[in-house]
């Protein structure tokens, strides 16, 4: 990336954080809370279900979080949403822009430590971040907003053709919850440098999210060697777990995986997925041999009518917490179309 014109003189801390939030701290959170119509107890269950710290009596706050703190509050007040989902849905915000951000922050060390290894650099870490901050930030601020509304589009019509919408409970529904992970992975890692382990997880988050969302499921959570996948019916999940270990378990380049699928009610809260069939999909894996899918008696009869999938029936397996589990193996057919 090539960097723009270096400013007349090199840019502080002080001014790279103002960049990034778009105003100075300026206010307490009383002000804040008096600007915004809320109480001090209020701005900080907000502040915190952002995922932020307690300030005291600091000038923490710009006037954009009294802008966002008004927004918020004009919802409650016009009865969109009551207090108790407000504080949900900036928890979830804050989750989930919490990881990208961080993400941002690493990519941006990369290209700074590359720009200065290459001779690219202005011999200023702190200048070169400003730099690309101030190139990078309006982009991504629009592509955030792009793919919330198209991801939210997505959600959205996919409940209105599985007819979910109109339905109770909205949030309550059956689905197949996948588990994958990486074999060995904790051994494996030993023996891998930082950068080794970086494009090893790189990898195989790519080519999860990859297989999954072309598929036509969703990724729930990645924790480093694990996904966590949903799909709304199991010949779709099935389909997902047997391209999964096609196209990581037969890569020399990447462990071997195994992967576990039930199907069940499960609730919906915050981008997780709670219930029966997620515990039950993680004891699979864990009792999944390398390379091989691993469904419950659930799913498995979902499949029993479906040409795309051949199962073989396991020994009844006692699994703490669930009692006796019978499990299936699944392997696809070559020889038959279907959703592979």
């Amino acid at each position: 990336m090539t960097l723009p014109p270096e400013p007349p003189r090199k840019p502080t801390a002080d001014e790279l954080e103002r960049l990034l939030l778009g105003a100075s701290r300026r206010y307490t959170r009383e002000q804040i809370a008096e600007g915004a119509g809320l109480t001090v107890d209020e701005v900080t269950r907000y502040w915190r279900a952002l995922g932020f710290p307690d300030v005291g009596e600091e000038q923490a706050f710009t006037v954009w979080d009294m802008e966002a703190l008004r927004g918020v509050t004009e919802l409650v007040q016009d009865e969109v949403v009551d207090e108790a989902t407000a504080v949900q849905m900036v928890r979830a915000l804050g989750r989930m822009t919490g990881r990208l951000a961080e993400w941002h922050v690493e990519t941006l060390a990369e290209i700074i430590e590359d720009n200065e290894a290459a001779g690219r650099g202005t011999g200023s870490r702190l200048t070169s971040a400003y730099l690309v901050a101030q190139k990078l930030l309006p982009e991504f601020e629009r592509l955030l907003i792009y793919a919330w509304r198209r991801k939210l589009a997505a959600s959205v019509s996919r409940l209105v053709v599985i007819g979910r919408i109109g339905e109770a409970p909205l949030l309550a529904a059956p689905a197949s919850v996948g588990f994958a992970d990486l074999v060995s992975f904790t051994r494996l890692s030993r023996g891998l440098s930082v950068d080794e382990l970086g494009v090893l997880v790189e990898r195989f988050e790519a080519t999860t999210n990859d297989v999954i969302f072309g598929t036509g499921g969703r990724v729930i959570k990645t924790l480093g060697d694990e996904v966590v996948f949903t799909a709304d019916d199991s010949e779709t999940a099935a389909a997902i777990g047997c391209r999964l270990v096609e196209e990581i378990g037969e890569n020399d380049d990447l462990p071997d995986i195994r992967v576990g699928i039930a199907t069940g009610p499960v609730v919906a809260r915050l981008g997780d997925v709670f219930g029966t069939p997620t515990n039950l999909a993680a004891r699979l894996t864990a009792l999944a041999e390398r390379n091989t899918v691993l469904v419950d008696d659930v799913t498995a009869k979902e499949l029993a009518d479906a040409p795309a999938f051949a199962l073989r029936a396991l020994p009844p397996t006692t699994v703490r917490g669930l009692g006796t589990v019978n499990a299936f193996t699944v392997t696809p057919r070559r020889d038959v179309p279907g959703p592979l």
